[in-house]
């Protein structure tokens, strides 16, 4: 069964993966990312504040954006969480969503154990160096 990504997530990674060509400390403005990326801004700009509300990209006002953690460091499932399940319940309580959100992040984590948003930058650089 072919796996769909939502759009969200797809601007989400391709953020990552501008920051993560362009950081070195430095601050990237919103309108450079999408410029390269192809982004539309305003919805660009929903996407970088979740990675910020997530931990993965700081921002500060009048200078931008910038990784607050090397790609190496952010699992699939870090960025993941921070588009598709933000504000789900903590997997602690005791309800029946707790409970299935435990189950499945334990799921995930043993699925996607060390893959990390440089591993997928890298395969896509792979597949366009082999369609040469």
């Amino acid at each position: 069964m072919p796996v769909k990504m939502n759009r969200t997530l797809a601007y989400g990674l391709s953020c990552l993966d501008y920051l993560g060509q362009n950081n070195g400390g430095q601050w990237n403005q919103v309108c450079d990312i999408c410029r390269y990326q192809g982004l539309p801004v305003a919805y660009c700009n929903k996407v970088l504040q979740a990675l910020v509300h997530a931990g993965l990209v700081e921002s500060q006002k009048g200078k931008g954006y910038r990784l607050n953690k090397e790609l190496d460091d952010i699992s699939v499932w870090d960025l993941m969480e921070a588009f598709t399940l933000n504000g789900a319940p903590k997997a602690e309580k005791a309800e029946s969503a707790g409970k299935l959100y435990r189950k499945l992040k334990e799921r995930v984590d043993h699925w996607l154990v060390g893959l990390t948003v440089r591993d997928i930058v890298e395969m896509v650089k792979e597949e366009e160096r082999e369609g040469e």
